[in-house]
């Protein structure tokens, strides 16, 4: 009997999605996923109260009956993912994100790889990101991997996650056993989740591109300077409360829930990315903004990237030095938030 028998009963996976908007791509999604050639699935979708009444209209109008639609108010990503995860029948979970397409190889492949290794907790892919919006607008890029196995070290060490969430499937039992997403982690909660989850086994991430995640310029995090902030702060937070885990058995979101935020010890790297940060609004023109966070990384941690920002930020005090900075400023080329500051030698994390 073929390891993907259809079940009268249980899918053997079971997609999950949780929407908000993008009432353009909803039908890229579903009939990716729709045209899928593995036999055994369902798609649970959860609608995170989009304000766009056609989500709605063309989410009803699909008649599949794998497709498993879910209409609420708006409770946050973290909220909807872990709701679509909670009504998930299959043994196996695949996350989709809201507007990205998978390749109709992508389950099977996914699948495969869990049944035919029992140490895997999870399975990733390539992927070839598309943007949309924006000055880089249809720009595509396929993004492989370095490894072909993801362990906890891997996860706590990299500066950025290693596991891409919008293309894993995992075991729905080890997310059930690490106590599945944190309400606490509005971003970053996939990288807090796979941390916990890899104390269970490793992730392996396929060479097969089989996944196309769209980067939304208008509205995804990767459009605003301080929501890539935010995320790299949460990142932290996911490795530091492993450190605590193990020396303490519990972590400060095990004990504050939704206040953690307010028990953080200061972090270098923050400091750090907080003080590219403040450079980059002032590079934008957003004088005040790049001060106080130019202040905010002095609070954090005093760095070479902090002392910069800040000797930056004193130049800006007057119109004329506002004036050079900017001239200066022009003269440097910066793809992303990693600005001036990039060029300075790294500080110890």
């Amino acid at each position: 009997m073929s390891q993907f028998a259809q079940s009268d009963a249980v899918p053997q996976v079971s997609v999950v999605c949780a929407w908000y908007n993008r009432a353009d791509y909803v039908r890229d999604t579903l009939d990716s996923l729709l045209a899928q050639d593995h036999p055994n699935f369902e798609v649970v979708l959860v609608n995170d109260g989009s304000r766009d009444s056609k989500v709605r209209e063309i989410l009803d109008s699909y008649t599949d009956p794998r497709l498993r639609m879910i209409h609420g108010a708006n409770r946050g990503f973290t909220a909807a993912i872990a709701h679509a995860v909670d009504q998930a029948r299959g043994a196996y979970v695949a996350v989709q994100g809201a507007g990205d397409v998978s390749h109709p190889a992508r389950l099977r492949l996914q699948a495969g790889a869990l049944a035919a290794d029992q140490g895997l907790v999870g399975v990733g892919c390539a992927r070839e990101n598309h943007v949309i919006g924006g000055a880089r607008d249809g720009e595509r890029r396929t993004v492989g991997h370095t490894r072909t196995r993801v362990t906890t070290q891997h996860l706590l060490t990299e500066v950025g996650c290693p596991v891409n969430h919008g293309d894993v499937m995992f075991r729905r039992d080890a997310y059930m056993a690490c106590g599945g997403y944190r309400p606490f982690f509005r971003l970053a909660q996939d990288w807090d989740l796979w941390i916990r989850m890899s104390a269970a086994g490793d992730f392996a991430l396929l060479d097969e591109v089989l996944y196309e995640r769209r980067v939304f310029m208008a509205d995804g995090i990767a459009s605003r300077v301080d929501k890539s902030l935010t995320q790299a702060r949460y990142g932290r937070i996911a490795k530091s409360c492993f450190a605590e885990r193990k020396r303490y058995g519990v972590d400060i979101v095990d004990l504050f829930g939704l206040d953690a935020g307010l028990y953080l010890p200061p972090d270098r790297f923050m400091a750090d990315e907080t003080a590219k940060t403040a450079v980059k609004y002032i590079r934008a023109g957003a004088f005040a903004d790049g001060t106080l966070l130019a202040d905010l990384a002095r609070r954090e941690a005093l760095t070479a990237r902090v002392i910069l920002a800040q000797a930056v930020t004193w130049l800006c005090r007057t119109a004329r030095g506002r004036r050079w900075v900017l001239a200066l400023a022009a003269k440097i080329p910066m793809k992303d938030r990693r600005a001036i500051l990039s060029l300075l030698p790294a500080e110890n994390s």
